[in-house]
């Protein structure tokens, strides 16, 4: 499953960061200054060497450099997945169980990353390569439903109710059984039934959310899967059909991540 505008996004984000990285790079800099220095006090040291021969010099070395920080793809994917942990960062999930989840998601995505870096250039390596934006969207999704559950674990009013509700029906059943009264009788029946209506909610609210954690690890277990299947792929499976379930593997869990977070959504809305 790949959502174009997303997947560019992504991409220009990793380009721009790489070309800043490259352009900022302290070996570059340090070229720059060296040969900005030498077309100073160069024509003093060497006087057969003119100034501006120095700052072409240099100007050559740190293109050189700002080249090679492109073209090697073991940056390119430390920058992806820096970027993408800016994004998702798993410590600010306070949930701990969610929290480790998504620190396994990274692990996984990193190892990865490493298998695609090894790959030889050529078209295994640019499908490795939109496998691994795929793999990104995974962590999103993932992202999404540890959100979910961390809110749902840290509210406070829900937790209590969840104990509450259960409580406060038995209750009104019971006075509803000895109340003579029928005004009071019928009041307490809508309030048993307001009350009912409450802890449907909440059940299903909590099984959606065990919905949720459970489909995070079947994710987790794909992505295992995944990194396995990619260390053994080789140019030939691009057109076997291998590589194309491999995709439409990735693509279902995606949608399955973003199915459970809209039922946690609809929900919570309701509760």
């Amino acid at each position: 499953m790949t959502t174009d505008s997303k997947e560019l996004t992504v991409r220009e984000r990793v380009k721009r960061a790489l070309v800043m990285n490259a352009l900022t790079d302290w070996r570059g800099g340090i070229v720059l200054a060296t040969a900005i220095l030498l077309a100073f006090f160069g024509p003093d040291l060497f006087p057969t060497f003119p100034w501006w021969a120095w700052l072409i010099g240099g100007g050559v070395s740190w293109g050189a450099i700002v080249l090679s920080i492109l073209n090697d793809e073991k940056v390119a994917a430390q920058v992806a997945a820096d970027l993408l942990k800016q994004k998702y960062e798993p410590t600010t999930i306070k949930s701990g169980e969610m929290r480790e989840r998504l620190i396994k998601a990274f692990e996984y995505r990193a190892q990865i990353a490493s298998a695609i870096a090894r790959a030889k250039s050529g078209v295994l390596r640019d499908h490795l390569e939109q496998s691994a934006a795929d793999v990104d969207q995974w962590i999103g999704s993932l992202w999404e439903v540890a959100c979910r559950v961390d809110t749902f674990e840290g509210d406070r009013t829900i937790q209590q109710d969840l104990h509450a509700v259960p409580t406060a029906i038995r209750n009104y059943e019971a006075r509803l059984k000895t109340e003579p009264n029928p005004d009071v009788r019928q009041q307490l029946q809508g309030t048993l039934e307001s009350r009912r209506s409450q802890w449907r909610t909440l059940q299903s609210l909590q099984s959606t959310i065990e919905r949720g954690k459970l489909q995070m690890d079947q994710t987790l277990s794909s992505m295992g899967t995944v990194y396995s299947q990619l260390l053994l792929m080789d140019a030939k499976d691009i057109d076997s059909g291998r590589y194309q379930r491999l995709q439409d593997d990735i693509a279902e869990e995606v949608k399955g991540l973003h199915e459970i977070a809209e039922a946690m959504d609809e929900v919570y809305k309701h509760n």
